[in-house]
C-alpha cells in the first residue's frame, strides 16, 4: 500500500499546481479501480488539507444499477468520504450504449464540477486499460492520435480530467483493497462478450500479447503525439493571430 501511495503521489505531483486545500472529485463506479482510486485520492487530498467528493452516475442501463450506487455511498461515506449519485435520465439508446453512457457520463460530472466549482476530476483507469485501449485502436488501424491511448490529463468545458492510476495494474490495486477488508462491485458487462472491451481483455489475459508491451507501444505513440501537438502549438504561436471578432 506504501509503494501505491508513492506511485500516486508522484503521478498526481506531475498534474500540478493545484488549489491551496484542494478540493477533488473522484469517479466511483463500486468497480475495484474507482475504489481504490477514491481511497489513493482521500488519503492524497488530506495530507494537504483538502478533501474529496465521490460521484457515481447511475446509467440505469440494468436493473440494479440503483442499490449499487446507494452501495458505494455507503462504502464512501463509511470512508468519511462524501457522495453523490448523478442519474443519467431520458430515453437510452438502443445500439451503441458503451459510446453513449461514457458520453452523458462525461457531461454529468463536467456539469456537476461546474455547479462545485470543482477543477479536477479524478478517473480509475489503470495500465489495463491503457493497454486495451491501445489495442483496440490497432484493430481498428488508427493514426498516432488515437494508438497513444488515453491522456493523463484531459480538459473538459468546466474542469480536468486526471488519470493518475495509469502506471498501475489492476492486480495491485485489488490486492490493496484485500488487505484494507474494502469490498468492490464487479460489473457484469466486464464479462459479456458482446463488448469489444471484453474480448479485447479475454485476448490480452490468453498470454498472447503483455500488458506491460502494449502499454510501452502507446507511451511511444503517445510521445510522438505530444511531439506533434508541440509543433502545432510553436506554429500557430509563429504564424496565426486572434482577430478581435474572435476568430484565429
Amino acid at each position: 500500500c506504501a509503494i501505491l501511495n508513492s506511485t500516486f503521489d508522484a503521478a498526481m505531483a506531475a498534474f500540478a499546481p493545484y488549489e491551496l486545500r484542494p478540493h477533488l472529485a473522484v469517479a466511483v463506479s463500486g468497480g475495484s479501480d474507482s475504489m481504490a482510486l477514491a481511497i489513493l485520492a482521500y488519503d492524497w487530498a488530506k495530507a494537504r488539507g483538502g478533501s474529496v467528493t465521490a460521484i457515481t452516475v447511475d446509467h440505469g442501463l440494468r436493473a440494479g444499477s440503483d442499490r449499487e450506487a446507494v452501495q458505494v455511498g455507503n462504502w464512501m461515506r463509511a470512508r468519511g468520504i462524501d457522495h453523490e449519485i448523478l442519474p443519467w435520465t431520458g430515453a437510452k439508446p438502443a445500439t451503441g450504449r458503451q459510446r453513449e453512457a461514457r458520453d452523458a457520463r462525461y457531461a454529468l460530472i463536467d456539469s456537476w464540477c461546474q455547479r462545485r466549482h470543482i477543477l479536477h476530476i479524478l478517473l480509475g483507469h489503470t495500465s489495463d486499460d491503457q493497454a486495451e485501449t491501445y489495442l483496440m485502436r490497432l484493430w481498428r488501424q488508427s493514426g498516432v492520435d488515437g494508438l497513444a491511448g488515453m491522456s493523463a490529463v484531459r480538459e473538459l468545458c468546466h474542469c480536468r480530467v486526471l488519470r493518475p492510476l495509469l502506471g498501475m495494474s489492476r492486480d495491485d490495486l485489488r490486492a490493496m483493497l484485500r488487505s484494507d477488508d474494502q469490498d468492490w462491485i464487479d460489473d457484469p458487462s466486464n464479462v459479456d462478450s458482446r463488448f469489444e472491451r471484453t474480448r479485447v481483455r479475454s485476448f490480452i489475459a490468453d498470454g498472447r500479447l503483455s500488458t506491460s508491451s502494449l502499454v510501452a507501444a502507446a507511451n511511444d505513440y503517445g510521445y510522438r503525439r505530444s511531439v506533434a501537438d508541440g509543433a502545432v502549438d510553436k506554429l500557430l504561436a509563429c504564424h496565426a493571430r486572434l482577430h478581435p471578432a474572435g476568430f484565429i
